[in-house]
């Protein structure tokens, strides 16, 4: 039996495994741990000087060399991480991003301790080499916020990484950064609902103010209300939420941030607030019953059933918790209009669909705004109420036909990243899903419809 000390010698001379790097950002309460694999890490000299700028480094993966840093960004206490990787989204998608393109694989939320909230926005894909298709490295994104500041780490490997070196970079990100600071009330504080109804609504901050009544917090909303039925509209706003989580999936991120709802007593005191916030007419204000726009819904109390509600909180769930703003008014619009109707109500755009009489997919992919549709059917029926349908239409038949509905959710997370109307790359979401270009799909929603 080997003597205890000549055990010790032995096991001190076996290899040991690297020890991971630590590096600690005082300025925000974070601690980076980097995992020994990336290796030969060096401070990149070539980073601009800039106070937000908290750290960059070079290292290697391999032969593989890794850029990674962290900045501060000038989001406040109040934002949201995902207001930040969007920002980044739609910077590589805009004409003033000059590199190599960035095709997304995924954008979505992550639990942990990154920061006062606890979850982080991650966006990560591939890079592509300019005007072709070859695969030049990888890039992910991770967004969180501190005590007082956001701040956004960014991981870019070159060459392309192998399929495990993706994971282990991908799990750098989501778990080697800890917080150690103040957290946020995601419930809100009485003075912030009281703040925020006070610097939104019109009238609030003046001596004869639209008096704050009631501020009633339910599991996902703080609804904000001088209106007596408060209580009823807030029960009913919970059983939406519940209808379209069950048709849109999406897991629950605990920390959400409580989405506010305006609930005004009269029209005109949500005219008056739809006015003001859009910086409009109050006769163009008037000719909406309720709206979503980032975070909040606004409407009044008249039917807490009326299907506007659904339909407006479906818009507000899609931005704020399945993290899905893109695609363009098809797809927002799509979505929406198909969880407020009924299947009958989309039998007469099923019958144009049929019979080829109605807005090509491409055609109606390439609107702007289906509220915006300017020209009526020559049946004098609306345009935009014909685009509504179809749209809906289109998401009925990927969610529940035998053609669309096992990839509906893959396809629904692919489209719904993609900037605005940008065809070719809904379409190549839809060759990467389903095997089909637009114009197939148009076939195949025809095909469909004569046998709905």
């Amino acid at each position: 039996m080997l003597h205890p000390v000549f055990v010790a010698l032995a096991l001190a001379s076996l290899p040991q495994d690297p020890a991971p790097r630590i590096e600690k950002l005082d300025a925000l309460a974070l601690t980076l741990t980097i995992p020994p694999q990336i290796t030969r890490i060096e401070v990149d000299s070539a980073s601009k000087e800039d106070e937000d700028d908290l750290g960059d480094w070079i290292g290697h993966l391999g032969e593989k060399t890794v850029w990674f840093g962290i900045t501060r960004t000038e989001d406040g206490p109040d934002a949201e991480p995902s207001d930040i990787t969007w920002r980044m989204h739609d910077f590589v998608r805009s004409e003033d991003y000059d590199g190599d393109p960035f095709e997304f694989a995924e954008h979505k939320l992550v639990p942990g301790n990154f920061g006062s909230v606890p979850y982080a926005s991650l966006l990560h894909g591939t890079v592509r080499e300019k005007g072709t298709t070859k695969e030049v490295g990888y890039s992910i994104f991770l967004a969180g916020l501190a005590e007082s500041r956001g701040y956004l780490v960014d991981v870019i490997v070159e060459p392309a990484p192998s399929p495990e070196e993706k994971k282990l970079l991908l799990d750098f990100a989501t778990k080697g950064i800890a917080y150690a600071g103040a957290k946020r009330d995601p419930k809100w504080s009485d003075d912030a609902a009281k703040q925020r109804w006070k610097e939104s609504v019109p009238g609030a901050d003046e001596k004869k103010s639209l008096k704050l009544d009631k501020i009633i917090r339910t599991e996902h909303y703080l609804v904000l209300t001088n209106s007596s039925g408060g209580d009823a509209f807030a029960k009913q706003m919970e059983a939406n939420y519940a209808t379209i989580q069950k048709v849109y999936p999406f897991a629950e991120i605990p920390g959400r941030k409580l989405m506010p709802v305006f609930l005004f007593q009269t029209p005109d005191e949500y005219y008056a607030f739809y006015a003001k916030t859009f910086e409009t007419t109050v006769e163009e204000a008037s000719e909406s019953k309720g709206v979503a726009w980032r975070d909040f819904y606004a409407t009044w109390y008249e039917a807490p059933k009326d299907p506007v509600h659904i339909h407006e909180a479906t818009h507000q769930i899609f931005g704020n918790r399945l993290e899905l703003q893109g695609a363009g008014s098809w797809f927002q619009e799509g979505v929406a209009e198909y969880i407020e109707t009924k299947p009958n109500d989309r039998n007469e755009i099923a019958r144009r669909v049929k019979d080829g009489k109605h807005t090509s997919l491409r055609e109606l992919m390439r609107l702007e705004s289906l509220l915006g549709s300017s020209e009526d059917d020559v049946s004098g029926d609306s345009a935009a109420a014909l685009h509504y349908k179809e749209a809906a239409l289109l998401i009925e038949f990927l969610r529940d036909s035998k053609f669309g509905k096992d990839k509906f959710l893959e396809w629904l997370h692919a489209t719904g990243n993609v900037e605005d109307n940008d065809l070719v790359r809904i379409e190549l979401a839809l060759r990467k899903v389903y095997g089909v270009t637009i114009d197939e799909l148009d076939k195949k929603l025809q095909e469909y419809c004569k046998k709905r």
